[in-house]
């Protein structure tokens, strides 16, 4: 089978599971018609707790004493940093030259990392700019540094931060790779399917990572 054919049955199969990620699809489009300069504590309440819970399945983290209020503080960074999540609102991370960007990027996922944790941080900026940020989990951001590691000699000290902003920003270049390696058939399934390409993507890495990311880098 070839890769482009692995990624079309991996979609597939993912998107029959989960009735389309309609829960994603719905908060996604409620999000971006808030005005993120202004966002309210009971907006975030509304929106993007839900969309944690429920299809992020970060109650439980969530829910420990250390993130008490997260609420609030995510809305106060989602307004301190609106001007440079507006820039990003509309990019398309296939497109756009990380070596330039990188560093605002960093700063945002740091800042919603202090706020909710560095799971929640990347699902957070997904959701405002879902053409941009990437979503990952404790398992994909694993497997995507042992990868580029292997093609590249990317190395990161754990003993420091293995969630590390710098760390956010590896696994976006490694996102890009995979990208534009496999554009036509992401594309293709986008539009199948209805979802965002770093959807289509997000469903390739979960179901890839108990296998070598190499299958189909």
């Amino acid at each position: 089978m070839s890769q482009d054919a692995l990624i079309t049955t991996v979609v597939g199969a993912h998107d029959a599971k989960h009735k389309g990620d309609r829960l994603y699809s719905s908060a996604v489009q409620l999000m971006a018609g808030i005005d993120i300069a202004g966002i309210s504590e009971q907006e975030v309440v509304a929106v993007v707790q839900p969309f944690l819970y429920r299809w992020g399945r970060m109650g439980r983290v969530l829910g420990r004493a250390e993130f008490s209020g997260w609420q609030g503080q995510a809305a106060a960074v989602i307004q301190s940093h609106s001007g440079l999540l507006e820039q990003f609102r509309g990019a398309d991370i296939a497109s756009v030259d990380l070596s330039r960007q990188g560093s605002a990027a960093v700063t945002l996922y740091e800042s919603l990392k202090e706020a909710v944790g560095q799971i929640s941080a990347a699902k957070v900026l997904n959701l405002i700019c879902p053409d941009f940020f990437p979503l990952w989990d404790n398992a994909v951001a694993n497997a995507m540094r042992a990868e580029l590691a292997n093609l590249s000699g990317y190395s990161f000290d754990a003993s420091v931060d293995p969630f590390s902003g710098e760390d956010y920003l590896r696994f976006m270049e490694g996102v890009q790779l995979f990208m534009s390696r496999h554009a036509g058939v992401i594309s293709v399934l986008s539009s199948r399917y209805g979802q965002k390409r770093l959807k289509i993507v997000d469903a390739c890495f979960w179901w890839m990572v108990g296998r070598p990311l190499f299958v189909v880098f």
